[in-house]
């Protein structure tokens, strides 16, 4: 049995609560399962890349005014939102393409893929599909610790500024945790054969396939 865990998460009832990775396989053999496999992955990408940056908006910290204001200026911070983002675009993109590694020069496709996704999802990512956002951002934040090409990255304001380099990171990532809730529901409605759904199967496998050798060495 793989016990590597898939997916944690906690319920109403403050329970932890997991997945393994022999759960998964079961899981994704019967078409039955779709809402619960969808769920797992939005709570796998959730609860690993985003939640930690929604702290302050969890209910039981609202009785904590002067926590959630200590939370937002002296640990909350953008270039931390924005790399976790950019980790996150490109594992949503491995979903949506059922691919099990990004090769070097598709890399920056896999962005171009989940912001045309945005498109369809009415979402405001799609704003930056014509954006370097690859090479600027993901690459400057996680090779230098820096943004190249002059892009800036800020904590208020418009998602995108008009001289199309300013992100506020705050609302990228609540743009992402949308899009996020949207595949998720897409998930739950389209059909068990349909090329999402055969993309997904095939990434899961990957990240099983994958588990598994770890266990072995």
């Amino acid at each position: 049995m793989n016990r590597t865990i898939f997916a944690s998460y906690y319920e109403s009832d403050n329970m932890l609560y997991e997945e393994n990775m022999s759960a998964m396989k079961v899981l994704i053999a019967e078409e039955k399962n779709k809402s619960k496999i969808a769920d797992l992955i939005y709570y796998r990408l959730y609860n690993r890349f985003l939640k930690p940056f929604f702290f302050d908006e969890s209910p039981e910290l609202q009785k904590y005014p002067i926590l959630v204001e200590l939370y937002r200026k002296q640990y909350k911070n953008g270039f931390a939102m924005m790399a976790n983002c950019c980790l996150l675009i490109e594992t949503v993109a491995s979903f949506l393409g059922g691919t099990n590694k990004t090769e070097k020069d598709k890399a920056v496709e896999s962005y171009i893929k989940v912001f045309k996704k945005a498109k369809d999802y009415g979402n405001d990512l799609e704003k930056f599909v014509d954006k370097k956002i690859y090479g600027a951002m993901r690459c400057g934040l996680l090779h230098q610790g820096e943004t190249y090409d002059n892009f800036i990255i800020r904590r208020s304001g418009d998602i995108l500024y008009s001289d199309d380099k300013t992100i506020n990171a705050t609302k990228f990532a609540r743009a992402l945790r949308l899009f996020l809730q949207s595949y998720r529901e897409e998930l739950k409605s389209e059909k068990w054969d349909s090329e999402l759904w055969d993309n997904c199967r095939t990434k899961i496998r990957h990240i099983i396939a994958n588990s598994s050798e770890k266990i072995g060495k």
